[in-house]
């Protein structure tokens, strides 16, 4: 089932997971991830295409388990800065014999050890133009979905600038939006708010990672270009060098955004597990009756 459909009858709760990596390319740990995922009743689960496309090859693969072997609905990634256009076709072809009806459009990263990465003749240079290409090439097969921003993307000149190839994307053929992360709900509602006014009128998921470690926290802000809040930053360093009270903070932290989102009535929530199953069933352990009523509402 496409994800739009889904979108239309209810708000979702889902999931985003990885390939594992590793030397022998040994991917079972992703089994138990997922089937301790699935025991959280998510309305799909995507996967993830790896930096730079590193672990591209597992993706239709973990896509496809998650669909047929535990009978959710998947959603795959696809980034194209590096692909060439046969690459895209190639790879929409076995989602397409897979029956993996949804896609996550994405420019994606450069490649890693990308320093003189050639950017004069690529095939694809927005996730807009990977829209399109499908779009084009496989009419009504897949549902197409990208990315935003709640502060504003790295690359972008500005807010504004950053909503008007948002809606680029939306224009070209995504059915709904998920945020990359954030900690201070304002600015998610904000990115709302303004997409709105400018004819952006597809679902927009919240995208949640809860952080348990704080070197982890600080490397993905500098990732993502996201801020920390007072609120936040004062726990940080008061609890810095103690794991098991950062971990109370990430899930507390991240279960307290969740109910403000669906307070404040949100399109749906995507969790970042980072393939930590046992971080998602503590933050659904917090907010039993929340979750209940959220899904109760659809």
């Amino acid at each position: 089932m496409k994800i739009s459909e889904i979108l239309k009858k209810k708000s979702t709760i889902s999931f985003e997971v990885f390939p594992p990596k590793n030397k022998n390319g040994d991917i079972s740990s992703i089994y138990r991830t997922i089937e301790k995922l699935s025991a959280l009743s998510p309305d799909f689960i995507s996967v993830t295409y790896g930096a730079g496309g590193s672990t591209k090859g597992r993706t239709i693969e973990i896509a496809s388990m998650i669909k047929h072997q535990y009978d959710m609905e998947a959603v795959a990634h696809l980034s194209c800065i590096s692909s060439k256009k046969e690459d895209i076709l190639w790879e929409c072809e076995k989602l397409k014999e897979e029956s993996i009806d949804n896609i996550l459009a994405l420019r994606g990263d450069y490649p890693e050890g990308s320093d003189g990465f050639d950017t004069k003749d690529l095939d694809f240079r927005y996730a807009s133009e990977l829209n399109e290409f499908i779009g084009e090439n496989f009419p009504g097969q897949f549902c197409l979905s990208g990315a935003c921003y709640p502060e504003t993307h790295q690359e972008a000149d500005g807010f504004q600038n950053d909503l008007l190839a948002l809606k680029k994307k939306v224009d070209a053929g995504a059915e709904y939006l998920v945020s990359q992360i954030f900690f201070d709900n304002d600015y998610f509602y904000r990115l709302v708010r303004e997409a709105r006014k400018i004819g952006i009128q597809v679902p927009i998921l919240a995208g949640i990672m809860p952080i348990t470690n704080a070197k982890s926290l600080i490397r993905m802000t500098r990732m993502c270009g996201c801020s920390i809040p007072y609120q936040l930053s004062t726990m940080i360093e008061a609890h810095y060098d103690n794991p098991a009270v950062m971990q109370e903070i990430g899930i507390n932290y991240a279960a307290w955004q969740m109910i403000d989102l669906i307070t404040n009535g949100v399109d749906g929530i995507h969790i970042y597990t980072m393939n930590r199953p046992e971080i998602a069933e503590s933050i659904f352990k917090n907010i039993p009756n929340a979750l209940k009523e959220f899904r109760s509402n659809d």
